[in-house]
């Protein structure tokens, strides 16, 4: 199964390196495929002080974490998302966070569900009748189901 996520979901990863997230995304490759924008290395790279201070990780700590929670997500450049796609994207949630148009995006143009924990994009898309955004306990389902 693919499955795009988004920042936060990695942000969590890096800051809980023995939590339910990043068990997910590190032991999860049997059954699913995780996709991401590449641009969320910059995102990553923007807030790296931020990520040091609250994970108490050291810098070679953090690299290597991150190193290894991206050898289980494929990086998609947005350039190989079709405009009419971000166009799309950029229309369903423009009135909820524009920020998110490439995941959403991302998303639409793999026919995929998005694995999110924000609660504000989440709920936006559930009132337009968007049912393919998915919490980290659908996931856990996903992959501990036979």
């Amino acid at each position: 199964m693919k499955i795009v996520v988004d920042t936060n979901i990695i942000f969590s990863g890096l800051l809980s390196t023995n939590g339910k997230i990043s068990d997910l995304l590190l032991n999860s490759f049997d059954k699913i495929d995780f996709y991401s924008p590449s641009f969320i290395l910059d995102e990553l790279n923007n807030h790296r002080e931020k990520l040091l201070k609250l994970s108490g990780l050291s810098e070679k700590e953090l690299d290597f974490l991150q190193l290894t929670i991206f050898k289980k997500v494929d990086l998609i450049d947005l350039e190989s998302i079709r405009a009419s796609t971000l166009e799309k994207a950029y229309e369903l949630i423009k009135d909820i966070d524009e920020f998110d148009t490439p995941f959403i995006a991302l998303a639409i143009e793999l026919e995929s569900p998005l694995w999110t924990g924000d609660k504000k994009l989440r709920n936006g898309l559930s009132k337009k009748g968007i049912d393919w955004i998915l919490t980290t306990d659908i996931i856990t389902k996903i992959r501990d189901t036979d």
